[in-house]
């Protein structure tokens, strides 16, 4: 008796429980049936399109006119005058270095300019003694000569004379020689004290243009080294993109090619281009070659990083009007309605290139999908639908 009433308890339970389950599932049907209908869907069939293809290549953002500035003298920095960030314009003044041993270096150059200018002075007043000593000699020569032939004076003493003309001749040569001497030194104290005005001047290290110091290497203290720049300056007016394009694409870009750029930092607002430059030489290592392309003033900043599109011939793409695609989750995505049972689902696509009032599906749905158009704000995953005919 006590073994029947255990089996009449365990079979009321399972009873229980499975009528249970039975009034939860009629409860779910019945609020699946009360779900309401979204009414007027209107829905496009996705299909294949003719379209210009458009090639992609990575990209980043330059200035167009970039200078690493290096001192061209060797000392210590005494004062560095800008930061990273800093305006300055052109000539502006940017380090300064130690310039003791210039100046000691000039002082010395001016010294010797004025000594070989003092030098020739004396020269110039030995030549013009010299000329006044040969013009003498030449006219008692010529006396002398006149004598001889009158038998008034010995030869003797003519030949004294002419010795003494030849002298004269020969002190005038010296004289000028030696003028020509300080000449070439005064010359070459000149250049020197112009070197060294010059290095006094590359003491001071200045902007080259006007621009945006994008980068300080140094500063106060350090060692300026010839040829080692201290400072990054940039010209932000005027700004291109520098991409690396499959080597495929060669033939297709050349200078003066329209091409599209959408920066990473906005994508939704791409801007047209034009190639400027092309690097044909190819990278061995990523088969890739340089385009670069001028950008509108105030549309970029250096390190920017974007994408250059350029046509790359014709085909077909799987596209979607703009107005059905919702955002969810911080993706992209569409509302799928089925064609069996009219519920609509949501998709998370990946979208590609925008043309006219399209906008390209690279992955997420297949042709012939069905996709919601409007009103997208009242759908939702699930959703029953009815589409307006």
């Amino acid at each position: 008796m006590s073994l029947f009433r255990a089996r009449f308890a365990a079979a009321a339970v399972i009873l229980s429980m499975v009528a249970g389950l039975s009034a939860c599932g009629e409860k779910k049907r019945e609020a699946a049936v009360s779900r309401p209908v979204v009414q007027g869907v209107e829905v496009v069939v996705v299909r294949l399109v003719p379209r210009e293809t458009m090639a992609e290549a990575l990209g980043t953002v330059r200035a167009r006119t970039t200078a690493a500035v290096a001192p061209q003298v060797m000392g210590r920095l005494t004062g560095v005058a800008v930061s990273e960030g800093s305006v300055v314009a052109a000539g502006a003044l940017l380090a300064t270095i130690d310039d003791t041993t210039v100046r000691a270096q000039l002082s010395s150059a001016d010294g010797a300019v004025a000594e070989a200018e003092a030098a020739r002075e004396e020269a110039d007043g030995a030549i013009s003694q010299s000329e006044a000593g040969k013009a003498l000699a030449e006219k008692t020569f010529e006396r002398f000569r006149k004598l001889l032939e009158g038998k008034v004076v010995t030869q003797q003493e003519f030949d004294e004379v002419e010795m003494r003309r030849i002298v004269a001749v020969k002190d005038l040569e010296r004289a000028q020689k030696k003028r020509a001497q300080v000449s070439a030194k005064i010359a070459q104290a000149r250049g020197q004290a112009a070197a060294a005005k010059a290095m006094l001047a590359w003491t001071r290290v200045i902007a080259p243009f006007a621009g945006v110091i994008v980068e300080k290497r140094a500063d106060a203290g350090s060692m300026a080294i010839p040829g080692v720049p201290l400072f990054v300056l940039e010209d932000p007016r005027r700004h291109r993109i520098e991409a690396s394009v499959s080597e495929t694409y060669l033939p297709l870009l050349k200078m003066g090619t329209s091409v599209q750029v959408a920066l990473d930092a906005d994508p939704g607002k791409p801007f047209s281009a034009v190639v400027t430059e092309i690097d044909p030489a190819i990278d061995p290592a990523s088969r890739t070659f340089t385009v670069k392309a001028d950008l509108p003033a105030g549309r970029a900043r250096s390190g920017q990083s974007g994408k250059v599109r350029f046509a790359a011939g014709k085909g077909t793409v799987l596209s979607i009007p703009k107005r059905a695609i919702t955002r969810a989750g911080g993706s992209d995505g569409v509302f799928t309605v089925s064609a069996l049972d009219n519920v609509a689902h949501l998709s998370m696509i990946t979208l590609g290139a925008e043309f006219d009032d399209r906008v390209e599906v690279l992955s997420g749905i297949e042709e012939g999908a069905r996709v919601a158009l409007s009103p997208i704000d009242k759908l939702s995953d699930g959703a029953r639908v009815e589409v307006r005919r």
